[in-house]
Formats: C-alpha cells, sequence, structure tokens
C-alpha cells in the first residue's frame, strides 16, 4: 500500500470527476461535520459507556468518549502525518489527523443501548428457537449478520446506508474512502474460511449486504484482499483509530473510577504515575507537586498519560511503518508500546471493581431483557402484520424502517434491528416498559 494512493478523497456516492475539493476545508473535515451533525451521532448521549443513567455531567457516555477519541485520534494522526513527511516531504499535504480524527468520532455510532453487552444481547435473541423462527427465509451468511451481531458492522452501515424509503441518494451520508477505511478496523464478515487470530480478524466489520461497498473502497484505495480471501488487509490508519480508542476507555475509564469512588487516589494516580515514566512517552509531570486538589490531580495524571501514550503509539507506528504498508503487521499498536504491561493493569483493574460495580451490572443485565423483547415485539408485528395487536404495534415504527417481510425478509430484519440498536438508553427502557403494559403514558 502507498500513502499517495491511500488517502484519495473519493467520496462514497459521488462519481470520482464530480467530487469539489473546497479551498476553506479538506475533505476529511467535511467527514467530521457530516458525522458530528447526524443524528445517529448525537443519540450517542443517551447511550451509556461504563456507568448508566449518570446524574453528574462528570460521568462519561457514548458521545462524551466518542468526541474524546476523536480528540486523541487526530493527535495520532498529526505526529504520524509530520514524522512521515521527515523521509517523504509529500506526505505533508495528506491530511493523516483529519482522517483518524473523523473515524474515531463515528467509531461508536453503530453500538447499542444499555452498555457493552447490547452486542451480546441481540445476538442472543437471534440464537433462540423465537430468533431461528423469525429467519427463515434467509441465508447462513445472512443469518450470522444477527447470530453474531457488532456494533462495528453497524456502524459501517449507518455510515454508508442510503435507506430507499428516505433518499435515492446513494452512498449513505457520503463521506471519504480514507475515513472509511480508517473507520474499519475489522475488514471481514461474519463468516469468513480458516479466521487467524490476528487484530484485523478479531471481530466482524462489515454485514453480508455491506461487503460489496467495502470491496469498491479497498479497490479503488489498493487495499489488497487476503490470500484467503473474503477479507482485507487493515487499512493503516485504522491502527491508529484503534489505538485512540484504546487509549480513551483505558485512561478515561480508570478516572470515572476515581470519581465514582470505586478506585483509590493513590491507585489511579500510581498508575498514571507509572505510564508517565516510559521514555518513548516523552512526558513530564513537573508541575504534579503545584496541584493540591485531589480530584484535579488525577486530572492532571490523566492528561499526561493521554500524551504518553500517544508519543508512545506513534513511536511504534512510525518504526513500524513498512510492515504495516505491507500487512505485514496485524497487531494492536496498544499491545506493542513500552507501557503494555500497565495499560494490561488497569483493564484488569478496571474488570474486577469497575465493570462489576452492580449499577453497571444491573443495566447490562437489564439489556437482556429489553433488546430480545424489542427485537421479539417489532419483527413479530412486521412478521405477523395481519393480527390486530400486529397492526398497533406497527404504528408505533417510523416508516422507513418498515420493510416487506415476505419480500425482503433480511432487509426487513436489519432494519428493525437498526431501529432498535440506534435508540437511546432511556428511550429503549421506555418503550419496552410500555409495549410490556409495565408503564403506561400519564398513568
Amino acid at each position: 500500500m502507498e500513502w499517495g494512493k491511500l488517502l484519495m478523497p473519493y467520496r462514497l456516492g459521488c462519481p470520482k470527476e464530480k467530487c469539489a475539493h473546497s479551498p476553506d476545508r479538506n475533505e476529511f473535515l467535511r467527514d467530521f461535520d457530516r458525522i458530528i451533525f447526524s443524528a445517529a451521532f448525537r443519540r450517542l448521549n443517551g447511550k451509556t459507556q461504563v456507568f448508566p443513567f449518570p446524574e453528574t455531567d462528570v460521568i462519561h457516555t457514548r458521545l462524551t468518549h466518542s468526541l474524546e477519541a476523536a480528540s486523541v485520534g487526530r493527535s495520532l494522526g498529526t505526529i504520524v502525518g509530520n514524522e512521515l513527511s521527515k523521509k517523504d516531504p509529500t506526505i505533508q499535504q495528506l491530511q493523516f489527523g483529519s482522517v483518524v480524527c473523523a473515524a474515531c468520532l463515528a467509531h461508536d455510532i453503530g453500538n447499542p443501548p444499555l452498555g457493552h453487552s447490547g452486542e451480546k444481547a441481540i445476538s442472543e435473541f437471534f440464537n433462540s428457537e423465537r430468533g431461528d423462527e423469525i429467519m427463515k427465509g434467509i441465508n447462513p451468511n445472512e443469518r450470522a449478520d444477527f447470530q453474531n451481531f457488532e456494533g462495528n458492522a453497524m456502524g459501517f452501515h449507518i455510515l454508508t446506508y442510503s435507506n430507499p424509503q428516505k433518499t435515492n441518494v446513494a452512498g449513505g451520508h457520503g463521506l471519504t474512502y480514507p475515513t472509511l477505511a480508517a473507520f474499519t478496523k475489522y475488514p471481514r464478515p461474519i463468516n469468513i474460511y480458516n479466521e487467524k487470530k490476528v487484530a484485523s480478524e478479531k471481530k466482524a466489520g462489515l454485514f453480508q449486504c455491506d461487503v460489496n461497498v467495502f470491496s469498491e473502497i479497498a479497490k479503488d484505495l489498493d487495499i489488497n484482499i487476503k490470500e484467503d480471501g473474503g477479507r482485507w488487509y487493515r487499512y493503516p490508519l485504522a491502527f491508529l483509530t484503534e489505538a485512540a480508542d484504546d487509549i480513551c476507555y483505558g485512561v478515561i475509564d480508570l478516572e470515572d473510577g476515581y470519581k465514582h469512588g470505586l478506585i483509590s487516589f493513590e491507585e489511579a494516580s500510581s498508575l498514571f504515575i507509572e505510564v508517565c515514566k516510559a521514555s518513548s512517552g516523552d512526558t513530564d509531570i513537573n508541575n504534579l507537586t503545584n496541584i493540591l486538589n485531589e480530584r484535579e490531580r488525577i486530572g492532571y495524571l490523566r492528561a499526561k498519560a493521554v500524551n504518553s501514550l500517544i508519543y508512545q503509539v506513534t513511536d511504534v507506528f512510525i518504526k513500524n511503518e513498512r510492515d504495516i504498508l505491507s500487512g505485514k503487521l496485524d497487531k494492536q499498536i496498544c499491545k506493542l508500546i513500552e507501557s503494555n504491561e500497565v495499560m494490561e493493569k488497569i483493564g484488569q483493574i478496571s474488570s474486577a471493581k469497575i465493570y462489576s460495580h452492580l449499577p453497571v451490572i444491573q443495566i447490562e443485565a437489564a439489556g437482556f431483557e429489553v433488546l430480545p423483547g424489542l427485537l421479539d415485539i417489532f419483527l413479530s408485528a412486521l412478521k405477523e402484520n395481519t393480527k390486530e395487536s400486529s397492526k398497533k404495534i406497527l404504528q408505533l415504527i417510523p416508516e422507513e424502517y418498515k420493510f416487506d417481510f415476505d419480500k425482503q425478509p433480511y432487509d426487513a430484519i436489519l432494519s428493525i434491528t437498526s431501529y432498535i440498536a440506534g435508540m437511546t438508553d432511556t428511550f429503549a427502557v421506555d418503550t419496552y416498559r410500555n409495549l410490556r403494559g409495565i408503564k403506561l403514558p400519564n398513568y
């Protein structure tokens, strides 16, 4: 792969010869703007990152996490671009930071409500007897999209799909190929032959219906398909998208755990200081003694830890650039940095003290009732649409999400799943309560 080709700003749904270029903002900044003004992105404010239904604005939601990941991603891309331009001046004109920033901004856009178990809750429904009955009439590869549901694949679908009941314009959000490629950490569908234990094949990042879209992107950016077929080598900047996410949820979840009283000041501060000590992180903490308040100290150390991790990641990327471009390197970059062991320790502490916190478990357990319940109610109504009860339920579903189940079963199932995955936590819970008669309007 070659940088000049990889950063060609082709735009999905737009003929290449008609792609306009503005002197006021580059094409990837336009991607950022399109994402941040989208309804799907805005709804992330109502989706749990770790702590459900936060009563204070200091706790993160999916939206604040995405904004912070975008900030880190911009720094990662900018530093990498600056370093590479020292070897090749032509790279200086390429907007690495803007591409990674836009991809990071969208990275959680396909995740369902009610915590990190939302994906498993959706998969569990489609692996049930009722789910199997709903999916009669679609082929095994299409079934796999639902039985192994992935928010990454839903995100790519949201960004690239144009609903024919809403618009005649193709290309979904109309993002550039580089941004979509950098978003796609896992360039593969669910079912592949001879699956490898490498970073790019860890999960599925494409629904069956979207494989051809990514194939078009890969072809025009010269991203090679792997010898085993059915999957591609990872787009180089997707490594930075992944790293930005890893940095943010690792460091920020620890800080949130401290704010929630689950992690002590001594434990959190010592871990952050350990990250800052990495020589490749190029970070000092000389002003720590000037900060008197404990919470402010944690904030300062968190910022310094993020800075250190950014430089550690870019150091690994630059040193491995050739192997990344050739597809030889297929590991998470954060597994190769100097502070990997510290970050592993942070992950273990977070699992033991934060992710096992009772409210966190309660919201994820509720997801296993709410999400399968909504899928069952809505899909049953769509499939058995002559029933009087179904007619009432169908009136609650926006028209653009209703497809003919008999003629387009896969599209019908995917559309309803997309509708439910796009719900906020409160809307999903309230809708479920109303439909089950647990809570009624004005009662």
